[in-house]
């Protein structure tokens, strides 16, 4: 049976910051786990979905324990050139749950991620994050979103529209996060959004510069600084 969460860290080059990428990652997994047994929210991804008429978007109905929350952590490397992998692999005999997919080209990670994630909902990050964003990302699409977006920080999103907008994508988080966007915006749709307070002028500047590269063919360089 496949996980609820796959949680993706796209890397490259993150020595000195995966150790907080996976702590944040972990914590967020944790605390749906804890929530959701204890009844705080409902899974509404592990429900029948509605009548579409397309058959393909339908999905089994979960047998398990409503309570459990199965996760896993994937880590996606392009071509690091420091020592990621050895952190890694350290990690690995700590974490069962982590898979790890290395030698990737530039720009590929989120891509990678849409072709091999196995959870329902996905949470796609390349930077340490705050648990706090994660969590209320991860938890929107739980509870009935198709996605949710903190700008530049973290992306949250159904399996199906995750598959569907990112597979052939080449490009960063950034890059995710308008594909998801406007695959929405295309079906009369939009993801939750929640920027982060006080956003400096030269952050929102960033953003935007970054969510340009992937339309112009540099989506390698989408990356969080």
């Amino acid at each position: 049976m496949s996980p609820d969460l796959t949680i993706a860290l796209c890397l490259r080059d993150d020595e000195s910051r995966l150790a907080d990428m996976t702590r944040a990652a972990v914590e967020v997994a944790e605390t749906l786990a804890r929530e959701r047994a204890a009844g705080e929210w409902t899974d509404s991804t592990r429900l029948p979905p509605p009548e579409t008429g397309d058959d393909e978007l339908r999905e089994e109905p979960d047998p398990r324990d409503p309570r459990a929350l199965d996760y896993e952590l994937l880590a996606l490397d392009e071509s690091s050139r420091d020592n990621t992998l050895s952190v890694l692999s350290i990690l690995h005999a700590k974490l069962p749950t982590l898979r790890t997919i290395q030698g990737l080209a530039p720009g590929t990670a989120v891509m990678r991620a849409a072709r091999t994630a196995q959870g329902r909902v996905w949470l796609v990050v390349d930077a340490p994050f705050e648990p706090e964003h994660g969590l209320w990302a991860a938890r929107q699409v739980f509870c009935g979103d198709r996605a949710a977006i903190v700008p530049g920080e973290v992306l949250a999103v159904h399996r199906n529209l995750g598959q569907a907008a990112l597979g052939w994508l080449t490009g960063g988080l950034v890059s995710a996060q308008h594909e998801v966007e406007h695959m929405l915006e295309s079906h009369g749709q939009r993801p939750a959004w929640s920027p982060p307070r006080e956003r400096a002028f030269r952050a929102r500047a960033r953003l935007f510069v970054r969510g340009r590269l992937g339309r112009l063919g540099l989506g390698q360089y989408d990356r969080r600084g």
